[in-house]
C-alpha cells in the first residue's frame, strides 16, 4: 500500500513545486494534499491520515512548531519532516526536540534530495505505526477510506461523455427551469491548453501538464470543492457541485436567465485560474463553461457545451472565460458559403498570375465570411485544410517550405494548419504562405517559362502562316491561358496576339518588296484570312498600307503589281 504524505507551506511555489516535480506513485507514496497554513493542514491530517507530513515552520494561522506538536500528540506514529529556510534554526532545535525525523533547507532543495529523504523516512515505518494508523482509521469511522478516488470519478465522467446511452437524456434543467433530475448539480468548466515552445521534448510537455494541474487543484481550493482531471492532450476538465446554500446560487431562481446566477462567480474563479497559469506557469489558458447539469450523467451534455462557448477564443481571443449561451431561436446565421468554387477559381487564377496582392485580398475575403459565419472550430479547421490544398497544390508546396511560413517550422504545414489559436494567427499564416507560394511558382516558371517561351518563339517564327491561338499555344507549353499571357509578356515586353502580328506583317512587308505578288495572296501566305483585316493591321504596324509600303520601296521584280 502506498505511503500517505501531505504538505503543509504557505507559499503556493513550494507546494507546487513539491507536488509536481515527484514522481509520487513510482515511488510507493500518495500525495494525500497540501495546506497553506497549520490550521487546515491539521483538518487534512484528520481527513487522511498520512504517513508522512512534510509542514514548513512559519506559516499563518498555525504555525509549524504548534501544528507538529498537536499531532505528535494525536498521531505519535505519524512521521514528520521540516521545510526550513537558512534563519529558522531555533525553530528547527525546537522540531527536533518534538521528535521530527529531519529537515531539508527550501532554497537549496533538489526533488531528488527529498526524494531520498522520504524514502530513508518511510524505511522507519514500523508495523506498529500501520497498526496504530489504521485502528485510528476504524475508530473514526473509516472517513480516510471511504471517499472516491479521483481516477474512479474521471473514469466514470469519461463514459458518460464519450459513450452515451442508446436512449440520451438531456439532464440539464428544463425550459421551465424545473429540474430534469434529482441529481446533485454540476457546472463542466472545459479548459484548453494553449501551445507553448513546440521545441519542448515530450517528457518536459508532460510534466508541465502535471505541474499545471496541481496548480489548478490549488486554485481551486481557494473557491470551492471540485476536481481537475485531465481530458485530451490540451483540454482539462474541472467537475465542479453546486449547492443550493453555495454562494454560486442556484441557477434556475435567477430570472435574468437560467444560467446568470451561477455564472458570476463561476467566471471570476476562471479568470483566477487562467491568471495563476499566467503568472506562475507562464501557461495560456481558455475556459468554457457548461450550464448546470443535473449529475454526471449530464456530462456529455455539459461537455459539448463548454466545447461551444470554449471555441469562441478562436474567433475573439484566448485567454478569456466563455460562457454557454444556448441559441435564442431570433439569430439569423449565415448561410453563405466560406469558401466556394469561385473564389477557389479565382485564387488559382491570381497565384497562377503571380499576383500576390490579389492572392492575398481574397485569402482575407475567406477569412472575413469566416469571422461572418462562426461555427464549430473542427469546420474551420476544414476549410483553413482546404484553403492549404489549393495554394499548395498551385504552388506545389512541400513541408520543407513551413519554415518560411511560421515559428513552428517542425511540423508539416497541415499540422500548423490544424494548430491554429485565433482566427488572426489563421489570417496571417496564409498571407505569408501565399508569398512563398507566389516566389515558388515565379522561381520554378522563370527558370522553365523561359525555355518555354523561347521554343514558342521560334515556333510563332516558323508557322506564323497557320492558325494559332493562345488557348492552342497555351496547351503546346503546358500552361494556362492567363500564366502564358502574362509570362510571355514578361519575356517579350509585348502580347501573345501583337508578337504574332508583328511576325506576319514583318513577313508580309518582306514579300511586298521582294516579290510581285498581290496583297490579298500575300495576306493568306502570313496568315490572314480577311484582306481589309490584314490592310488595317499592316497600317497599324508599318505606319502605311500595304500599296504605300511598296511604292515607298521599289524593287526589282519583274510584273506589275496587281494592288
Amino acid at each position: 500500500m502506498a505511503l500517505k504524505v501531505v504538505l503543509a507551506d504557505d507559499e503556493i511555489l513550494v507546494r507546487l513545486g513539491i507536488k509536481s516535480l515527484i514522481d509520487w506513485e513510482r515511488h510507493g507514496f500518495e500525495f494525500a494534499g497540501d495546506a497553506p497554513d497549520g490550521l487546515q493542514a491539521l483538518e487534512l491530517i484528520e481527513r487522511t491520515m498520512p504517513d508522512i507530513v512534510l509542514t514548513d515552520i512559519v506559516m499563518p494561522n498555525m504555525d509549524g512548531i504548534e501544528l507538529i506538536e498537536t499531532v505528535k500528540q494525536r498521531y505519535p506514529f505519524m512521521r514528520i519532516i521540516v521545510l526550513s529556510s537558512h534563519n529558522e534554526y531555533d525553530y528547527i532545535r525546537k522540531a527536533m526536540k518534538l521528535g521530527v525525523d529531519d529537515y531539508i533547507l527550501k532554497t537549496s532543495m533538489k526533488p531528488e534530495e527529498l526524494l531520498e529523504l522520504l524514502l530513508e523516512t518511510a524505511d522507519k515505518i514500523t508495523a506498529s505505526d500501520t497498526e496504530w494508523k489504521q485502528r485510528l482509521a476504524m475508530e473514526a469511522g473509516g472517513e480516510s477510506q471511504a471517499g472516491e478516488t479521483q481516477d474512479e470519478l474521471a473514469e466514470r465522467l469519461y463514459r458518460y461523455i464519450e459513450e452515451p446511452a442508446p436512449k440520451e437524456r438531456d439532464f440539464l434543467q428544463d425550459e421551465q427551469g424545473g429540474d430534469a433530475s434529482a441529481e446533485a448539480k454540476h457546472v463542466l468548466m472545459l479548459l484548453r491548453i494553449h501551445r507553448s515552445d513546440p521545441s519542448r521534448a515530450a517528457a518536459d510537455i508532460h510534466q508541465a501538464k502535471r505541474t499545471l494541474l496541481n496548480l489548478l487543484h490549488l486554485e481551486l481550493t481557494k473557491w470551492t470543492k471540485g476536481n481537475v482531471i485531465p481530458y485530451k492532450e490540451h483540454e482539462v476538465i474541472v467537475w465542479i457541485p453546486l449547492s443550493a446554500d453555495s454562494d454560486q446560487g442556484s441557477a434556475a431562481e435567477d430570472t435574468a436567465g437560467p444560467e446568470q446566477a451561477a455564472s458570476v462567480p463561476l467566471l471570476s474563479l476562471g479568470q483566477d485560474l487562467i491568471s495563476a497559469a499566467k503568472r506562475f506557469l507562464n501557461q495560456r489558458l481558455s475556459i468554457g463553461i457548461s450550464r448546470e447539469a443535473a449529475g454526471e450523467r449530464g456530462a456529455r451534455t455539459a461537455y459539448r457545451e463548454a466545447k461551444e462557448a470554449l471555441e469562441r477564443y478562436f474567433f475573439d481571443g484566448t485567454e478569456r472565460v466563455y460562457l454557454y449561451e444556448p441559441p435564442n431561436g431570433t439569430e439569423a446565421s449565415s448561410e453563405a458559403p466560406v469558401m466556394t468554387r469561385e473564389i477557389e477559381q479565382r485564387l488559382k487564377q491570381q497565384l497562377e498570375l503571380m499576383d500576390e496582392k490579389a492572392a492575398q485580398q481574397i485569402v482575407r475575403g475567406i477569412f472575413d465570411n469566416m469571422a461572418e459565419a462562426g461555427g464549430p472550430l473542427e469546420h474551420n479547421v476544414q476549410i483553413g485544410l482546404q484553403l492549404l490544398h489549393v495554394i499548395q497544390t498551385a504552388g506545389k508546396l512541400t513541408d520543407e517550405h513551413a519554415a518560411a511560413v511560421g515559428p513552428d517550422s517542425r511540423l508539416p504545414l497541415y499540422k500548423q494548419v490544424i494548430g491554429f489559436e485565433t482566427l488572426e494567427e489563421a489570417r496571417s499564416w496564409f498571407e505569408r504562405l501565399i508569398g512563398v507560394c507566389c516566389d515558388r511558382v515565379r522561381n520554378r516558371m522563370y527558370r522553365t517559362g523561359r525555355e518555354d517561351i523561347q521554343r514558342l518563339l521560334v515556333y510563332m517564327r516558323t508557322n506564323y502562316m497557320n492558325d494559332l491561338s493562345l488557348k492552342q499555344a497555351a496547351d503546346m507549353v503546358s500552361m494556362s491561358e492567363s500564366y502564358l499571357s502574362h509570362l510571355f509578356k514578361k519575356e517579350t515586353d509585348t502580347g501573345f496576339t501583337e508578337y504574332l502580328n508583328q511576325v506576319r506583317i514583318d513577313k508580309a512587308a518582306e514579300l511586298l518588296l521582294t516579290t510581285s505578288l498581290p496583297s490579298y495572296l500575300i495576306a493568306e501566305q502570313v496568315g490572314y484570312e480577311n484582306i481589309n483585316y490584314f490592310g488595317r493591321i499592316f497600317k497599324k504596324v508599318k505606319g502605311a498600307s500595304p500599296q504605300q509600303y511598296r511604292s515607298q520601296y521599289p524593287n526589282d521584280t519583274d510584273g506589275a503589281s496587281l494592288t
